[in-house]
């Protein structure tokens, strides 16, 4: 039988080898940074014992120089208890003359230098030297004491002398210890913050995941709400945000399909709504004339209102009947040669009463030599005058509506541009406009006899010509409508039986 030990759980094996890294690294760093604090104060004593060394030999050079030995040996007695010290004078034939040893000072009998090393100073040469042992611990510098005032930077220096200056490594090793304790201490501090840390990474790696699960568990059962929300922006943050738009999509998708039952459930009753007020007009106008209730001289009026609202009642069936035909595949394009400029200016012209009504200005730009379309004229025809209609009923008196036709930056489309300065589309309702009996103003008057099929019969129109239609509105400034109609059709034209 064999038997695994170790972490199960991905959160335990992130924690375990975050924490193994961390402490690898950290006693590295540890051992390193030992190893310079030591190095830098060896290193910093032994300049400042060479500084201290020159410093000797140039304060001695003029008395030994003058043979004035009690002298040397009184300064150097001053100078190793000033500066702690052990200080060592010799002669040009190499026999110390002077011992300087600090009150305090510890034994360093078994302390010297070779006599090679002492060579090495009679010949003008700096020598520096560590001594380690079980008892002593010291740094010794020996000096040259150079004869007259320049000393060293005489032309042709001559050495005279020499000094040793010994100092003890105890009270350094005693610091560096320290420090190292310190920095064991501090250490230990950082592997417990930095294992803290590692917590909280691997609970923030493992978390996402968790959560996925989790959430694929209820989408399984059928919840489609829950969310994954971290704040990463790695793989993990990418891992969850595609993870969130795929249930997001499918969330949509679903509640798209209630929207669309909804609105197959709605639609009868929609049209009975779009019915009911013009028939309710027209009957409470024939019963008050027929009960008397309206003068003879003003009858011409409401019979005038009357055969608008069975005008409107006719546009209303005949749009629900092209819309119900070309949704259910009955209508076929009569495909023929269609100038786009006639075909634009046939239009302006069914809606000039129109926009008269209302005082609105119409103008037609349009770019020369538009090439035929090749397209069912009938159909293009309606869709520029939904378009205008549209336009003329959102339009408030003395607007302006402009028709623009243009040829495509690729010349194989043309362009026709219905713009207004009317009340504008809010961005929020843009995707809906091209349904049935949709209005973006609900509590529109229906004098104004906006069907609210004119969009959704353009947009089918436009499908089936292989265009696209799309829209620009800035709420309060007006609203562009642009159709975009191929000069060729790619697919196979058909005739109507």
């Amino acid at each position: 039988m064999i038997i695994k030990w170790g972490p199960k759980s991905l959160f335990a094996k992130l924690l375990a080898a975050h924490m193994v890294v961390i402490m690898v690294t950290l006693a590295t760093i540890g051992f390193l940074f030992s190893y310079l604090v030591d190095k830098y104060f060896f290193s910093a004593r032994e300049w400042e014992l060479t500084a201290q060394a020159e410093q000797v030999a140039e304060l001695l050079a003029a008395e030994f120089q003058a043979g004035n030995f009690p002298e040397v040996e009184k300064m150097s007695e001053t100078l190793a208890v000033s500066m702690d010290v052990k200080v060592r004078v010799m002669d040009d034939q190499r026999n110390e003359i002077v011992t300087a040893i600090p009150p305090q000072g510890e034994s360093t009998e078994s302390v010297a230098l070779d006599p090679d090393e002492i060579d090495f100073i009679m010949q003008g040469d700096v020598i520096s030297k560590k001594v380690y042992g079980p008892a002593v611990q010291h740094l010794l510098v020996g000096m040259p004491i150079f004869k007259g005032e320049n000393g060293r930077e005489a032309e042709n220096p001559e050495v005279i002398g020499g000094i040793i200056v010994n100092a003890p490594l105890a009270s350094l090793r005693a610091n560096a210890a320290q420090i190292s304790s310190l920095v064991l201490y501090s250490l230990l501090f950082a592997t417990l913050v930095a294992g803290f840390f590692a917590f909280n990474l691997a609970k923030t790696i493992s978390r996402p995941l968790q959560a996925m699960t989790s959430a694929a568990m209820d989408m399984k059962s059928g919840n489609f709400r829950n969310r994954i929300d971290i704040n990463d922006k790695g793989e993990l943050g990418q891992l969850a945000a595609t993870f969130n738009q795929a249930v997001e999509e499918t969330n949509k998708t679903i509640h798209e399909q209630k929207r669309l039952q909804a609105l197959r459930q709605n639609l009868v009753a929609s049209v009975s709504h779009e019915f009911r007020a013009p028939l309710t007009s027209i009957q409470g106008f024939v019963d008050a004339m027929l009960e008397g209730f309206i003068r003879e001289e003003e009858q011409e009026k409401y019979l005038r209102v009357i055969l608008n609202n069975t005008l409107h009642l006719n546009r209303l069936v005949n749009d629900l009947v092209d819309l119900a035909s070309i949704e259910s595949g009955y209508v076929q394009l009569r495909y023929e040669d269609v100038d786009p400029y006639t075909l634009a200016e046939k239009a302006l012209d069914s809606v000039y009463p129109q926009a008269q009504e209302k005082s609105i200005k119409l103008e037609y730009n349009y770019e020369e030599g538009l090439p035929a379309l090749r397209g069912d004229g009938d159909r293009l025809y309606q869709i520029l005058i939904n378009l205008l209609e549209n336009a003329i009923t959102y339009t408030p008196d003395k607007g302006r509506i402009a028709l623009e036709a243009q040829l495509s930056d690729d010349k194989e489309k043309v362009i026709f541009t219905v713009k207004d300065n009317g009340q504008g589309i809010p961005s929020a309702e843009i995707p809906y406009i091209w349904e049935r009996f949709y209005k973006v103003d609900k509590a529109r008057n229906r004098a104004n006899k906006g069907k609210g099929l004119g969009l959704a019969i353009v947009r089918e129109l436009v499908h089936m010509h292989n265009g696209e239609v799309a829209v620009k509105s800035t709420p309060g400034e007006g609203s562009a409508f642009s159709v975009v109609i191929p000069i060729e059709q790619k697919e196979d034209e058909k005739s109507p039986d």
